[in-house]
């Protein structure tokens, strides 16, 4: 936490970079995102890109968080079922209609003996615990299937099951330093245990989501923090960089031989942390002019899609066009396509759904839907096994 004579004590009431827009934040997914792609398309130009995934980690424990604290704050409760049903609409639609057409693209492209694989994975993935089935085996990199990367979708989902009921109890504790102490407190027993199995299991480190918390908690504990101080302006510009550059950094010079998450994983978190908290100090930062450009806050619109459709397309694409063999075009191919689904999903399934009336204005209804989506994906999914 920053000394009071680093920081500024001001007013709920005078949060704006707190409870509108934040450019910094969208920049900060369009680098996450960007990272992962990367990697992912070119693992031997950028080896550490996967840390985008934390810093995607540390986001939604922020997001998440600062939003449940304010109508915990304002209303002393939570509403659940309405806080539930705002996540599928925003989640789901876009993770299904990607699931769906990675069932019919293996149907098309990848030969029968892997379809159970696939199969066996799209399920797992629609219902959330892909990461769970992947942590429990060790990795045979011949059968890595075109949803593997929803393993992290399913790390995010199930903090969102848990973090709102945790948080209303641990707001119990009327006392701001107590409820501060027990959330730190969390995250420092789940990092422990991420650094001893990181050593002891690094598959199971990798996947499971107990050893993934203290990520989250990283951003919880900035949105209890900058609900309460911000930092001066030279300070917080500073951090913003330092941020950045540490994301960037552990990017370039950590491996795939990296032990990981482990304590390597402290360097994009506590990264992604400092530009969070950066940006909570009002006005324009040093680093805005690039962040606040029209193609980084369009990537980072785009992000969530981009890093459903961009993992599937790199495994099944060149099934279709070269033999399966990864050549220059078609990796730069696979990056256009990507692009371009992810800009079509957003505008076309995740924005309207999210926004329609009929959903939006009722949670149940919303449930009805979900269970509609989840039932379809996985008859689909079974399809596979039958045909098998």
């Amino acid at each position: 936490m920053p000394s009071p004579q680093t920081t500024l004590e001001r007013p709920r009431a005078t949060l704006p970079a707190t409870t509108g827009f934040r450019p910094d934040i969208q920049a900060l997914r369009a680098l996450a995102v960007g990272l992962v792609v990367f990697t992912h398309v070119w693992p031997t130009q950028l080896t550490g890109g996967f840390v985008g995934v934390d810093v995607f980690f540390v986001i939604s424990g922020y997001l998440i968080s600062t939003q449940l604290i304010r109508e915990i704050d304002s209303t002393g409760r939570v509403r659940i079922a309405d806080f539930y049903a705002r996540r599928v609409r925003r989640l789901l639609p876009a993770a299904f209609l990607v699931l769906i057409s990675v069932v019919v693209a293996v149907r098309a492209l990848v030969p029968r003996d892997r379809w159970a694989d696939n199969a066996d994975q799209v399920m797992a993935s629609a219902l959330y615990v892909q990461n769970w089935l992947l942590g429990a085996h060790p990795i045979d990199v011949t059968k890595v299937t075109a949803v593997a990367s929803y393993w992290s979708l399913s790390v995010e989902e199930q903090f969102y099951l848990c973090w709102p009921l945790l948080l209303l109890l641990l707001f119990k504790l009327r006392a701001p330093w107590a409820r501060l102490a027990s959330i730190t407190g969390l995250g420092l027993a789940s990092l422990v245990w991420c650094i001893h199995l990181t050593t002891a299991d690094p598959v199971s480190a990798y996947f499971i989501t107990p050893v993934r918390v203290w990520e989250f908690v990283i951003g919880a504990v900035v949105a209890l923090v900058g609900a309460r101080f911000t930092l001066p302006t030279i300070a917080a510009n500073a951090a913003s960089l330092l941020g950045f550059a540490a994301i960037v950094g552990s990017a370039v010079h950590l491996t795939g031989l990296t032990p990981y998450p482990g304590s390597a994983a402290l360097i994009p978190t506590l990264g992604a942390a400092l530009v969070i908290a950066g940006g909570t100090s009002p006005g324009r930062q040093w680093h805005t002019v690039l962040t606040s450009s029209k193609p980084v806050q369009l990537l980072g619109d785009i992000s969530y899609s981009l890093y459903l459709w961009h993992w599937p397309l790199l495994m099944l694409a060149p099934l279709a066009v070269s033999g399966g063999v990864l050549t220059s075009p078609v990796r730069l191919g696979i990056v256009a396509a990507a692009l371009l689904l992810a800009y079509a999903s957003k505008r076309l399934v995740e924005d309207p759904i999210r926004t329609w009336p009929l959903l939006a204005g009722s949670a149940r209804l919303t449930f009805v839907a979900m269970a509609a989506g989840l039932a379809t994906v996985c008859l689909t999914a079974a399809g596979l096994l039958l045909w098998t």
